[in-house]
Formats: structure tokens, sequence, C-alpha cells
């Protein structure tokens, strides 16, 4: 409880990185896990593309999609039960769940350059920038604590 009483706004910061990411990540992987499948618009998104000729068609690219953001909510979730924004912590899960993140970004990122949307996956570039901020935060935090 003392561990918990200590936190100070600098230490706040990271609650909100945690909060937006299993926000984005949770709803993402939700709303997939209910589909109860391949949803219609993936199929005819990438349906003409080489990833339909996969063995099982889509269903390696999307589920592969589906665990990945739902491992970075679990990632998350556990950073927020360990108490990671606290200042002397060593966000190991905090930093892990965001380089997971960045793959996962990387792969919504091809799929839309893939299929010609490249205002989507110039966003996604702009998401995949923000994550790598929210990590190099995350990483001078842990540096400023062994200086300390």
């Amino acid at each position: 409880m003392k561990k918990l009483l200590s936190t100070t706004i600098d230490d706040l910061k990271f609650i909100t990185i945690q909060l937006l990411f299993l926000m984005t990540f949770g709803l993402a992987s939700l709303s997939k896990w209910k589909n109860g499948g391949i949803p219609e618009n993936f199929t005819e998104r990438f349906g003409d593309t080489w990833m339909a000729s996969l063995p099982g068609s889509l269903f390696i690219p999307f589920y592969s999609i589906v665990l990945l953001e739902t491992a970075v909510v679990l990632l998350m979730a556990v950073s927020i039960f360990r108490m990671e924004w606290l200042r002397q912590s060593n966000k190991l899960f905090l930093k892990a769940a965001l380089i997971l993140s960045l793959f996962v970004f990387v792969m919504l990122g091809y799929g839309l350059r893939l299929t010609g949307d490249f205002g989507g996956a110039a966003n996604l570039f702009f998401y995949f920038g923000a994550t790598l901020v929210a990590l190099f935060v995350a990483e001078n935090q842990l540096k400023e604590n062994r200086t300390e």
C-alpha cells in the first residue's frame, strides 16, 4: 500500500500509456473474437492477395493479428497489475507490450499497403511512431532509475 501511495504525477504518465493501449487493442481484439470467424470485409479486402493462397486461406493472417492484439492486452493488464506505472518498477511487461504493438502496426500497415490503402498505411505509420515515443519514455524512466 505504501508503494501505491508514493505514486507521483510523473508516474501517472505510464498509467495513461497502459490504459490507451489496453483500450485500443482490447476493443480491437474483442470485436474480432466476437465475430466468430473471419469477417466478410477482411475476406473481401484480402481475398485477391497472395495471403489468400496460404494453407487455410486467410485464417493465418487474420488470427495472427487477433492473437497478437490479444497478447498486447494481456501484457498491458499484467503491467497494470504489477503496478509498472511506479517509478521504481522495471516496466518489463509494459515494454514487451509496446514492442509487440510495433509488430502489430507493421502487420496492419503491410496489409493496408498491399491492398492499396495508402492513407490508412500512413496513419499506421503515426501509430508506430507514437508507440516508439511511449517505448522511449518507458526506457528513459528505467535509465533514470538506475542512475539514482
